[in-house]
């Protein structure tokens, strides 16, 4: 009976010997999955942010003389009708 009661607190034992082991590790692998995840997420604002920066720039440099020259073209003023005039303009029914 004691033999029995042994083998099964040692059978316990290592049961949860093998649980410990197994949810360290798993913990380990989290830690080191977030650090990668935060290395990633600071790599990419530095990146987002040294491309609105050249962006910035970018647009700093446009220049009426640079978009004659790529072929844009001035636009012509606005033709408003005024409330005010005596004219009336009539669409016929077709």
């Amino acid at each position: 009976m004691e033999k029995r009661i042994f083998r099964v607190l040692l059978g316990a034992l290592f049961l949860l010997a093998v649980l410990y082991v197994y949810f360290v590790h798993a913990t380990i692998s989290a830690v080191v999955a977030r650090q990668n995840l935060e290395n990633k997420a600071s790599s990419l604002t530095l990146s987002l942010s040294q491309k609105e920066f050249q962006y910035i720039g970018m647009k700093n440099n446009v220049t009426l003389s640079l978009a004659h020259s790529l072929g844009f073209q001035d636009i012509l003023p606005n033709t408003f009708v005024s409330r005010d005039s005596g004219e009336k303009v009539a669409f016929l029914p077709r």
